[in-house]
């Protein structure tokens, strides 16, 4: 390594995330014709406008990571052919964080074409991975329109959360708001948790077997009409089902359930951070659920959302990350399964040429499975509400089902309440 070769040495909040090497990869199923020239160029203008991830991770001598200059060009995007005998899950090189932070996979292999962005999570939340995809399409649909990828600026590396909450006058409080997970630690006979099989290869990243559902226009029209006439976010009425289901699949009953969920400090802080001017700007909420068979998803979802505001009001999530890391390490001893979910929120359109259209968007993370992981992400997509559960034990499908049910009842209930 040559001197001076060395960019920026990684935060704690990003050095985690190295440690794990943890990719978080946004995958698109596109409808009509692919340029594969013409992404290209898009994905090497994206570079050129954003070099910090042209760059690799190295371990310094303290254990630490760093950001390094690469010296080679980057390898370019992964192309699967149509008929590729690899298939769609497998081909492609390996991701490795010691070669590139950011990379693209281009799927012609079959209908629809799939294309995934593949993000270091110690550069990148989901937010700035969207922002990066978002500029990809931009420049994708200029070049097939006009031959020109645009204007490339490059702009500056993003800052760790924790130079951000300097820069604002954020410091550490007492509080870091697991303190409300305090009462049931030991508190309970717990019953013993399953280990699911994890493969052979564990020291090379892998996706997190995910299932998915995805609800109609109408079904999520519905629920967030329902929300607004409660004063509720659609974010805290799902939040409410996946407790609910948890605490009936659970079958423990007089045992509460912790949740705990990433906070998007972008908008939070003042002065604001802009899109892509941070890696991971992301704070953490608590909640404990003490559900009975009498509980109401509303009464459930006012409480959550309350808590949140009151936890916001005092400071506590904005400088949560000076506390812990966001990244699933598994639930700590003597506390009962903690649910993680992330709201990635309302995802707006990405540009496109004419005769392309974005049917579905989907996320993953992919990283060495030493944790066995459970956990939910959400968000909404061309109209439509969908709930992802990424867990490498098997009956993903049991929870969401029943998640899927709860949501569309409330909303049924309430329409006929009102006739």
């Amino acid at each position: 390594m040559f001197p001076g070769s060395v960019i920026r040495k990684l935060a704690a909040s990003e050095d985690v995330f190295a440690a794990n090497e943890t990719y978080f990869a946004l995958t698109v199923k596109i409808s009509g014709p692919v340029d594969v020239d013409a992404m290209a160029d898009a994905f090497d203008a994206l570079l050129q406008s954003h070099p910090i991830f042209a760059g690799h991770l190295e371990q310094a001598s303290d254990g630490r990571y760093q950001i390094v200059a690469e010296d080679l060009l980057h390898p370019g995007i992964w192309v699967v052919e149509e008929g590729s005998p690899d298939g769609s899950a497998t081909a492609g090189p390996q991701l490795d964080q010691s070669q590139s932070l950011l990379n693209l996979r281009l799927n012609l292999s079959g209908a629809p074409v799939e294309l995934t962005l593949y993000v270091h999570h110690s550069l990148a939340d989901a937010h700035h991975a969207f922002c990066l995809l978002d500029e990809l399409f931009a420049r994708y649909t200029d070049v097939v329109d006009s031959g020109d990828v645009g204007p490339v600026i490059p702009q500056p590396a993003p800052e760790s959360v924790e130079v951000l909450l300097e820069q604002r006058g954020i410091t550490k409080q007492q509080r870091s708001g697991l303190e409300r997970f305090i009462p049931v630690m030991f508190a309970y006979d717990l019953p013993v948790t399953e280990k699911p099989p994890m493969p052979m290869n564990s020291d090379k990243p892998r996706p997190i077997p995910t299932a998915r559902i995805r609800l109609s226009e109408q079904e999520t029209s519905e629920l967030i009409e329902f929300g607004l006439a409660n004063q509720l976010s659609l974010n805290s009425l799902v939040a409410a089902a996946i407790l609910l289901a948890e605490w009936d699949l659970r079958n423990t009953p007089h045992i509460p359930i912790p949740y705990l969920y990433p906070v998007d400090l972008r908008y939070l802080l003042t002065p604001p951070v802009s899109e892509t001017g941070g890696t991971v700007p992301t704070g953490a909420a608590t909640y404990l659920a003490e559900i009975a068979p009498d509980t109401d998803i509303l009464d459930l979802a006012r409480d959550i959302a309350a808590t949140f505001r009151a936890d916001l009001s005092d400071g506590v999530i904005q400088q949560s990350p000076l506390h812990f890391s966001l990244l699933h390490d598994g639930t700590p001893p003597g506390l009962p399964p903690v649910v993680f979910c992330t709201d990635a929120g309302p995802i707006p359109a990405l540009r496109t040429p004419a005769g392309v259209q974005l049917e579905d968007f989907q996320s993953q993370l992919h990283f060495p499975t030493r944790t066995p992981v459970d956990a939910y992400s959400c968000g909404t997509f061309a109209d439509r509400l969908f709930i992802e559960h990424q867990a490498h034990l098997p009956g993903r499908e049991i929870s969401l089902e029943a998640i899927h049910s709860l949501l569309c009842s409330i909303a049924a209930e309430d329409s006929w309440a009102m006739e």
